[in-house]
């Protein structure tokens, strides 16, 4: 069966605006686009899993939300990536429905559509009803810190607590990238390097004997046991002698 990285749409893929209902205020957060090409690299489908209340609150309608994924969309393909598909709740609270995370009602409905393995499967996003819509069905969940994740980090209050924070989006694909190779499911091998940036400045990083050094932030990330780890705070500065005796 196939895996999948299921993600929340507001304040994990794009800005957090309350009932975004305007494609022209669509925002994709940094690092987004490098996060999707290494979930396509590792293989992972890639799936959007979000509520949209407001169609049930009668703030917007259904081609609103239809119009902001295709803008998302659209902006994600300009980077040279794009997501398989977007499925989303309309409805309100009260409708107690089975599609509104932190219930699992789209999850198994991608899982039907695409022939997904749930237990092998992620879900990333900025609050406790991702945890543990993908907690649910026995996945993994990632809390980011974009968004509303550090307020909900801070209030946390459902049973299911995440498997990792994140900083951002990238964050967490490097976290499933070093699960991974943990795993025995991936090696660091020249595909994967390519699709690899710097958490910092975005850019190319380039293998070293030492690890992976970004030439702008002259920052050398070390690879432990076959995982790189791509934390700024844990990267090595590269002085111009040093970097020489690197490469």
């Amino acid at each position: 069966m196939k895996r999948a990285v299921f993600l929340d749409r507001d304040g994990t893929l794009i800005e957090e605006i309350e009932f975004l209902s305007d494609p022209a205020q669509v925002r994709v957060l940094e690092g987004v686009p490098q996060a999707l090409k290494l979930f396509r690299e590792m293989g992972f489908l890639i799936i959007v899993i979000s509520n949209q209340s407001g169609v049930g609150r009668g703030y917007f309608d259904l081609k609103a939300v239809e119009m902001v994924n295709e803008k998302l969309r659209g902006l994600l393909r300009q980077e040279g990536t794009d997501v398989d598909d977007i499925l989303f709740c309309p409805h309100a609270p009260e409708e107690d429905c089975m599609c509104r995370k932190p219930r699992p009602g789209l999850l198994f409905e991608a899982a039907l559509r695409y022939g997904i393995d749930l237990k092998r499967s992620y879900m990333i996003g900025d609050r406790d009803s991702d945890v543990g819509a993908i907690a649910s069905v026995g996945g993994k969940g990632i809390l980011v810190l974009t968004g509303y994740g550090e307020e909900t980090w801070r209030k946390w209050r459902w049973g299911h607590r995440p498997n990792f924070v994140a900083r951002d989006l990238l964050e967490g694909a490097y976290w499933i990238l070093a699960k991974e190779i943990e795993e025995g499911l991936r090696m660091l091998d020249e595909k994967i390097v390519e699709v690899i940036v710097c958490p910092v400045c975005k850019g190319k990083v380039f293998l070293k004997e030492k690890g992976l050094f970004c030439k702008v932030c002259k920052l050398l990330y070390p690879i432990e046991e076959g995982i790189p780890v791509m934390i700024p705070e844990e990267a090595i500065r590269m002085e111009e002698e040093d970097e020489r005796k690197a490469r």
